[in-house]
């Protein structure tokens, strides 16, 4: 039963002195919907000026569009049957019609809601009334037929015809509004609500919500949804899920976590699959650790969750970044149960987690097994060692002499480990002890010193102006059959120039050209402005193998050539030249 529409006669303005019909919602006129009843005799034709011509032109123009073949016009006797839905509902009885209009009203059917309508209207000449209208208006949940234009035409169409909204009517609207969001038509029924002391009941305050979900006002639906835990409210399930899955999709991963720890105090906990995984997979690719452990500790440890591959990796970020190693652990379990084949790339992670943990031996650990498993270590893979190593003087010597142990052990320790720690040191400033450990890396990796080793040294001799020493270093590089290759020509240029030796460093220079390794940028410009400043003629050479090799010089460094070596080969247009 549909509560009774107010009728808003002088008894009624007595009491309630301050109502006033809502502009939009109201414009309702009772005076004229009794006089085209009292004109209007029971069961004969309504003529156009009837208040069933509006509801009555609407229907016929929605069902020419969206009526199927079969069912258009069954309300229309003149047209023989051609199919087994049409006389079954023309045959029905006047009070069956109205409940399966209700019911497929209730389930978005739109197009049988108006066939229906039509037959009430034509054959069973049917007064419009609020049923018939908030029949339609319920329909609109179907995301196909309804829109917000149409709904507010329907409303509109009731006050003209002097029908009001009624309590069931306004939730029918809310839910359709649900479905196809307007805030301002929204707001309007709340107050056409509010000013007729019509309550919003438990499903009216989740359809509210829904459609603040869908009008992207997360926070209004957020308080809203607060206020209705507060007030003992039952907050939908589908609510839930509707609300995490936008969040979700907006990156808002922290609202997400507190909706579902408000949801789980709630005793409503128990999500589907789908949405499980997705909250972990987006926690997890933004790094939102207390999400992922819940997620995780609550699905994946009993294996109620299997995630894939990627979203595993995406876990085993986040606890490298906070140092988790029981996380970390647990999704290498995960991946070595589906066969996984272990590369430089978890390893890596694995070791980040350990450093991060602050448990060094665990880490230098890990390169160890990855070297056993057949995985190459170079200084790349394990650059999150020396991050750790830089951040403290004694944690380089710290390094190295657990390294020696492991040897001692009878493990075989790569010569990349050892250079971090030499890598560390210089950045450290501590050049002397980087070549206490370059002396004894022979006793810890049989593979003795490689060409990043003495890399490394040459910038420590940069760093400190020691040109002697990385003459010795070179020569020890050449007895120990050592290759170096472009960072190590480049290593010696800088050394040489930093001494103020630009004889020495031409030399290095012709040498790399030599073996055709290709120089960098910095190094060049160096080179000419040292060679400019010397006056050396092997300078506008290096200028012409830098345009030669594709690298733009500046325009200070060609004007500085051009100045110093006036009998030099021009290199350019002498006009840009002197611009």
């Amino acid at each position: 039963m549909h509560p009774p529409s107010i009728v808003s006669d002088a008894l009624w303005k007595c009491l309630c002195p301050s109502f006033q019909p809502g502009p939009a919602l109201c414009r309702l006129s009772r005076g004229r919907l009794q006089r085209a009843i009292q004109s209007v005799p029971p069961k004969r034709s309504l003529g156009p000026a009837s208040p069933t011509a509006q509801l009555r032109a609407y229907t016929t123009a929605v069902g020419r569009q969206t009526s199927a073949p079969g069912i258009s016009h069954g309300f229309d006797r003149s047209i023989g049957s051609s199919s087994a839905r049409k006389p079954s509902l023309v045959h029905l009885p006047t009070p069956e019609l109205y409940e399966r209009l209700r019911s497929d009203a209730a389930a978005g059917r739109h197009a049988e809601v108006m066939n229906i309508i039509k037959i009430l209207l034509k054959d069973r000449r049917e007064r419009p009334n609020v049923v018939l209208y908030a029949s339609i208006l319920h329909s609109f949940v179907s995301p196909e037929d309804g829109t917000a234009g149409k709904i507010r035409k329907i409303l509109d169409d009731m006050g003209e015809d002097g029908i009001e909204l009624d309590a069931t009517t306004c939730h029918f609207v809310l839910e359709a509004l649900a479905v196809h969001p307007d805030y301002l038509l929204r707001s309007e029924i709340l107050e056409y609500m509010k000013d007729r002391w019509l309550t919003l009941t438990d499903k009216g305050h989740n359809f509210v919500i829904a459609g603040l979900l869908r009008d992207r006002l997360f926070e209004q639906a957020l308080e809203k949804i607060d206020d209705m835990v507060q007030q003992r409210i039952p907050v939908a399930p589908w609510l839930y899920d509707t609300a995490m899955y936008m969040l979700l999709d907006y990156g808002e991963v922290e609202e997400a976590h507190q909706l579902l720890l408000l949801r789980q105090s709630s005793g409503l906990g128990n999500l589907s699959y789908t949405l499980w995984m997705h909250l972990l997979d987006c926690a997890s690719k933004l790094h939102h650790v207390e999400a992922v452990n819940l997620v995780w500790n609550a699905q994946v440890v009993p294996s109620y969750l299997k995630p894939s591959t990627g979203t595993c990796l995406n876990v085993l970020n986040v606890a490298a970044r906070i140092g988790n190693v029981k996380l970390a652990t647990d999704v290498f379990r995960v991946l070595a149960e589906r066969q996984t084949v272990f590369n430089v790339h978890h390893y890596e992670l694995l070791l980040e987690t350990y450093l991060n943990a602050k448990d060094l031996n665990a880490g230098l650990s890990v390169i160890l097994i990855m070297q056993e498993g057949g995985i190459k270590v170079d200084e790349i893979a394990i650059n999150p060692l020396f991050a750790y190593l830089n951040q403290d003087d004694s944690r380089p010597m710290e390094a190295f002499d657990i390294l020696q142990s492991f040897e001692h052990s009878g493990r075989k320790v790569p010569t990349s480990a050892i250079n971090v720690c030499i890598q560390a040191s210089v950045h450290r400033g501590r050049l002397e002890e980087a070549l206490e450990i370059y002396k004894a890396l022979h006793t810890v990796s049989q593979a003795g010193p490689t060409t990043a080793t003495f890399n490394i040294l040459f910038q420590g001799c940069h760093r400190a102006g020691r040109k002697e020493l990385a003459m010795f270093l070179a020569s020890e590089m050449i007895q120990l059959g050592v290759v170096p290759d472009a960072l190590t020509y480049d290593r010696l240029v800088h050394v040489c120039l930093s001494v103020g030796d630009v004889e020495g460093a031409f030399q290095y220079y012709e040498e790399m050209r030599g073996q055709s390794y290709i120089p960098r940028r910095g190094m060049l410009e160096m080179l000419i402005e040292e060679g400019c400043e010397d006056g050396d003629a092997r300078t506008p050479a290096v200028l012409k193998d830098m345009e030669a090799m594709g690298i733009t010089p500046k325009r200070l460094h060609k004007t500085a050539v051009s100045a110093r070596f006036a009998a030099a080969p021009s290199t350019g247009n002498e006009d840009a030249l002197a611009a």
